[in-house]
């Protein structure tokens, strides 16, 4: 011992005590960045991955973004872990940070660098800006759940562990009670009353930049989770736009439903890119119906369907049309079905087959009859739309139903058998022979069940009545990778 630290044996525990809590948090760091990768590790196994991506793709999403909602549940899971081994948050968080850029964003980025084509095998460009933005917005959630992870590990630690550190820590004391009085009590109040005071000044501007770093770490996470909305509703196409040059015209507007008791009802309207350029021309329309949970702009941003007609009307492959994207929701915590309810209280149908239709055609330069008029949608639009077809033949010529189903169900019908019934497709077509008329188009995915089971049986029954379709069976599950395609082709199929 110096005569320095005889004279000043304050300081100089000071000094062991921030060599001591500088290895601490180098050792707590590692411990946790490792703790961390283990669990990230053993987690992102296809023995773990598989079953738990199975059961959210039960309960509706797609395979990829049931992937990406496993990778989030499994980065939270890992900095659990880590938080609980550890208990040192920026270790945690970057661990599992890392953990999700290794084990999911990084092949994300890969597929979608890849060569990706549209339903008629063209070349469809890369949106740099809009995967980087994506990619942000990626590990936005990733840093927010793994600081939410971070904060459930350390709180089990101090539940389960901290416990175990005392009575360990106990038992060391009492073994060595040969210890000074003054090394047992003093000293630790002695360097707590000097922590500040020994402090450097680059500890105290370390202290506040790691602080204030955390602080803009968690509020830019925030920020970007704002944002986050779409991916847990579909994959945006905006990634992989339409290859050609001349594109329609998108407007948004609002239509006030008498069907619904004057309540304003918002939808998309493309318009070709003759549509200014030829103001006597009359056009073809195609409403498109949404699935569950869905709005106005699931057709444009998840099934590319703008993309498609753009790409097709370029090509020549068809002629100019208009489509419409109605908003179909009804009462809170109660999917519409596009049909009418029990009740009569949700009159969805009357909306689009009487107010959405007369409003289009007065409102635009539509070719007015059902020889022009088609209806389509995917899984509760696709049972919508054979629904409405087939209850309106004379207003509708064409019905596109993809990953539909054809018998009701849901609350909107009550417990009325009778009413179900007449609002089940599979049961009412082969007696309404004014809807034999059709021009059917079915789509289906060869993992998407049970709705390629409701479209082959409702294929089997269209075959016993004679009645021609349409059938596009396409590999995958149900997911708008599938519904784009299908959509391509069905636009291809529409002869006006």
């Amino acid at each position: 011992m110096t005569c320095f630290q005889q004279l000043h044996p304050i300081r100089s525990l000071t000094s062991i005590d921030y060599r001591f809590h500088g290895r601490r948090f180098i050792l707590l760091f590692c411990v946790s960045l490792f703790g961390t990768s283990i669990g990230g590790t053993y987690f992102f196994r296809d023995a773990i991955v598989t079953p738990i991506s199975s059961v959210i793709i039960a309960i509706g999403l797609d395979d990829a973004r049931s992937l990406f909602v496993v990778a989030l549940l499994l980065t939270a899971m890992s900095a659990i872990v880590g938080g609980l081994v550890g208990q040192c948050k920026s270790g945690t968080i970057i661990g599992a940070v890392i953990i999700f850029w290794f084990h999911y964003l990084a092949n994300f980025i890969q597929s979608e660098q890849l060569p990706h084509v549209d339903g008629g095998g063209h070349l469809k460009l890369l949106n740099s800006q809009a995967l980087i933005d994506t990619a942000l917005i990626m590990m936005g959630l990733a840093f927010f759940v793994a600081f939410i992870g971070t904060a459930i590990g350390i709180a089990l630690a101090e539940v389960v562990l901290d416990p175990v550190y005392q009575m360990l820590r106990s038992a060391s004391r009492y073994l060595t009670q040969h210890r000074s009085v003054w090394q047992e009590k003093t000293r630790p109040q002695m360097v707590a009353d000097v922590k500040e005071i020994e402090r450097t000044w680059w500890e105290k501007l370390f202290r506040v930049i790691g602080q204030w770093s955390g602080i803009a770490a968690v509020i830019t996470s925030l920020l970007l989770t704002m944002n986050s909305g779409d991916l847990f509703q579909f994959w945006d196409t905006s990634l992989h736009p339409s290859p050609v040059s001349v594109h329609g015209t998108l407007v948004a507007s609002t239509i006030v439903s008498s069907a619904l008791h004057g309540q304003h009802k918002n939808f998309l309207i493309y318009l070709p890119p003759s549509y200014a350029k030829a103001p006597t021309k009359r056009y073809p329309v195609l409403y498109l119906l949404h699935g569950s949970p869905g709005t106005d702009i699931d057709w444009k941003v998840g099934g590319n369907a703008n993309g498609s007609a753009d790409t097709l009307i370029s090509y020549k492959d068809i002629p100019d049309l208009i489509m419409v994207f109605p908003d179909g929701n009804g009462r809170p915590k109660m999917t519409s079905e596009w049909a009418n309810s029990f009740d009569q209280r949700q009159l969805i149908e009357t909306f689009v087959v009487r107010d959405l239709v007369q409003y289009i055609d007065q409102h635009y330069r539509t070719l007015p009859d059902a020889a022009h008029r088609a209806i389509g949608g995917l899984s509760m639009g696709g049972f919508g739309a054979m629904n409405i077809a087939e209850h309106h033949p004379d207003v509708f010529g064409s019905v596109i139903s993809l990953g539909g189903y054809y018998v009701a169900e849901g609350a909107i019908w009550g417990k009325n058998t009778a009413y179900i019934r007449a609002n089940s497709s599979l049961l009412t077509f082969p007696k309404n022979k004014a809807a034999w008329k059709l021009h059917i188009y079915l789509g289906a995915a060869t993992k998407d069940q049970p709705y390629y089971n409701d479209t082959k049986t409702f294929m089997k029954m269209l075959n016993t009545l004679h009645v021609p379709y349409r059938f596009d069976l396409e590999p995958g599950r149900h997911r708008w990778a599938v519904w784009e395609v299908q959509l391509y082709h069905a636009l291809q199929w529409l002869k006006w």
